[in-house]
Protein backbone atom coordinates (compact mmCIF):
# COMPACT_ATOMS: atom_id res chain seq x y z
CA UNK A 1 0.00 0.00 0.00
CA UNK A 2 2.76 2.26 0.90
CA UNK A 3 4.17 1.25 -2.03
CA UNK A 4 1.01 2.27 -4.35
CA UNK A 5 0.93 5.63 -3.14
CA UNK A 6 4.92 6.57 -3.34
CA UNK A 7 3.90 5.56 -7.47
CA UNK A 8 0.50 7.64 -7.22
CA UNK A 9 2.65 10.69 -6.05
CA UNK A 10 5.79 9.93 -8.09
CA UNK A 11 3.51 9.42 -11.40
CA UNK A 12 1.82 12.95 -10.60
CA UNK A 13 4.65 14.57 -9.70
CA UNK A 14 6.19 13.48 -13.36
CA UNK A 15 3.23 14.55 -14.72
CA UNK A 16 3.15 18.04 -13.26
CA UNK A 17 6.99 18.57 -14.41
CA UNK A 18 6.23 17.23 -18.09
CA UNK A 19 3.04 19.83 -18.29
CA UNK A 20 5.58 22.53 -16.32
CA UNK A 21 8.16 21.79 -19.37
CA UNK A 22 5.36 22.19 -21.95
CA UNK A 23 4.68 25.52 -20.67
CA UNK A 24 8.11 26.59 -20.53
CA UNK A 25 8.65 25.72 -24.33
CA UNK A 26 5.35 27.13 -25.36
CA UNK A 27 6.56 30.46 -23.43
CA UNK A 28 9.67 29.97 -25.01
CA UNK A 29 8.70 30.24 -28.55
CA UNK A 30 6.30 33.17 -27.40
CA UNK A 31 9.15 34.97 -26.43
CA UNK A 32 11.05 34.71 -29.02
CA UNK A 33 8.47 35.41 -31.04
CA UNK A 34 7.82 38.52 -29.44
CA UNK A 35 11.35 39.28 -29.78
CA UNK A 36 11.84 38.59 -33.29
CA UNK A 37 8.81 41.33 -33.96
CA UNK A 38 10.39 43.49 -31.88
CA UNK A 39 13.72 43.35 -33.41
CA UNK A 40 11.95 43.89 -36.84
CA UNK A 41 10.45 46.76 -35.92
CA UNK A 42 13.52 48.27 -34.29
CA UNK A 43 15.51 47.84 -37.11
CA UNK A 44 12.34 49.35 -39.37
CA UNK A 45 12.38 52.08 -37.01
CA UNK A 46 16.33 52.44 -37.12
CA UNK A 47 16.34 52.74 -41.18
CA UNK A 48 13.68 55.10 -41.26
CA UNK A 49 15.43 57.61 -38.72
CA UNK A 50 18.92 57.16 -39.98
CA UNK A 51 17.19 58.17 -43.46
CA UNK A 52 15.35 61.58 -42.07
CA UNK A 53 18.88 61.98 -40.73
CA UNK A 54 21.12 61.70 -43.83
CA UNK A 55 18.31 64.32 -45.57
CA UNK A 56 18.29 66.77 -42.96
CA UNK A 57 22.16 66.84 -43.03
CA UNK A 58 22.04 66.98 -47.12
CA UNK A 59 19.63 70.08 -46.24
CA UNK A 60 21.72 71.60 -43.78
CA UNK A 61 24.56 71.23 -46.17
CA UNK A 62 23.06 73.03 -48.92
CA UNK A 63 22.10 75.75 -46.80
CA UNK A 64 25.50 76.50 -45.41
CA UNK A 65 26.99 75.92 -48.67
CA UNK A 66 24.69 78.49 -50.41
CA UNK A 67 24.62 81.34 -47.07
CA UNK A 68 28.40 80.60 -47.49
CA UNK A 69 28.54 81.31 -51.35
CA UNK A 70 26.20 84.61 -50.68
CA UNK A 71 28.60 85.61 -47.98
CA UNK A 72 31.99 85.45 -50.56
CA UNK A 73 29.64 87.74 -53.29
CA UNK A 74 28.94 90.25 -50.76
CA UNK A 75 32.41 90.30 -49.77
CA UNK A 76 33.39 90.37 -53.72
CA UNK A 77 30.93 93.53 -54.15
CA UNK A 78 31.84 94.93 -51.05
CA UNK A 79 35.43 94.81 -50.27
CA UNK A 80 36.56 97.69 -47.43
CA UNK A 81 32.98 97.25 -45.63
CA UNK A 82 34.29 93.42 -45.23
CA UNK A 83 37.61 94.80 -44.07
CA UNK A 84 35.47 97.66 -41.64
CA UNK A 85 33.74 94.88 -40.77
CA UNK A 86 36.09 92.25 -39.54
CA UNK A 87 38.30 94.80 -38.03
CA UNK A 88 35.33 96.21 -36.19
CA UNK A 89 34.35 92.30 -34.63
CA UNK A 90 38.42 91.54 -34.02
CA UNK A 91 38.86 95.04 -32.03
CA UNK A 92 35.80 93.72 -29.94
CA UNK A 93 37.12 90.34 -29.53
CA UNK A 94 40.27 91.60 -28.25
CA UNK A 95 38.90 94.12 -25.93
CA UNK A 96 36.27 91.17 -24.65
CA UNK A 97 39.08 88.92 -24.03
CA UNK A 98 41.02 91.76 -22.46
CA UNK A 99 38.37 92.78 -19.99
CA UNK A 100 37.34 89.01 -19.04
CA UNK A 101 41.18 88.00 -18.42
CA UNK A 102 41.57 91.13 -16.18
CA UNK A 103 38.39 90.28 -14.18
CA UNK A 104 39.64 86.67 -13.87
CA UNK A 105 42.54 88.32 -12.76
CA UNK A 106 41.53 90.73 -9.89
CA UNK A 107 38.92 87.61 -8.48
CA UNK A 108 42.10 85.48 -8.24
CA UNK A 109 44.16 87.88 -6.97
CA UNK A 110 41.34 89.00 -4.11
CA UNK A 111 40.29 85.43 -3.34
CA UNK A 112 43.83 84.70 -2.23
CA UNK A 113 43.48 86.94 0.39
CA UNK A 114 39.81 86.54 1.48
CA UNK A 115 40.95 82.89 2.11
CA UNK A 116 43.77 83.85 4.49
Amino acid sequence: MAQTKLNVVEDTVENQIAELRSQISSLSKSVSARAGTLSNEASEFVDEASGRLQRAAQTAAQTVKAQGHNVVEAVKENPGTATSVLTVVGALGFALGYFVATAANEQKSSSIYRWR
